[in-house]
């Protein structure tokens, strides 16, 4: 197994270990706020980043979803390292593995490297993004081949 520092498919916050962590809302699901962030120091250095943390309501699933998040990641980065070997350039996928952080007051955060303008090709529940597009055909072929 290669570490996540020389990985073809992972994007992580390798020697970054502190964020200032803003008010400012980017978004929220049921479960999770999602704040904006700077990375101070380290090789992502002054680089936004999105900070999540859980709604105070759901706190208690903290220690859980975390090590689920980072289970999740880590396997789909092995799914990504396979892909990556034999597709077509420029199809190559990345997976963002963000870390844990705490603010000042003692709430974990999870950490990850921002990405403005995002597309999204799918979602848990199935749907796809079907515009005929060579990224949403890659999307798809990669959703199946990922798929056990």
């Amino acid at each position: 197994n290669k570490t996540m520092s020389s990985s073809s498919a992972a994007r992580t916050n390798l020697t970054s270990k502190d964020v200032k962590i803003s008010n400012n809302r980017f978004g929220e699901g049921t479960f999770r706020v999602c704040l904006e962030g700077t990375y101070i120091g380290g090789n992502r250095n002054q680089q936004a980043a999105a900070c999540k943390r859980f709604k105070p309501t759901f706190r208690g699933m903290e220690v859980e979803y975390f090590a689920a998040d980072f289970k999740i990641a880590d396997k789909t980065i092995e799914y990504a390292e396979e892909w990556n070997g034999f597709c077509q350039s420029g199809k190559e996928i990345l997976v963002s593995r963000g870390d844990i952080q705490r603010s000042n007051s003692g709430i974990p955060y999870l950490v990850e490297p921002l990405i403005r303008n995002y597309t999204k090709w799918t979602s848990n529940s199935g749907w796809l993004v079907d515009d005929g597009s060579d990224e949403a055909e890659a999307a798809e072929a990669f959703s199946h081949f990922s798929y056990h």
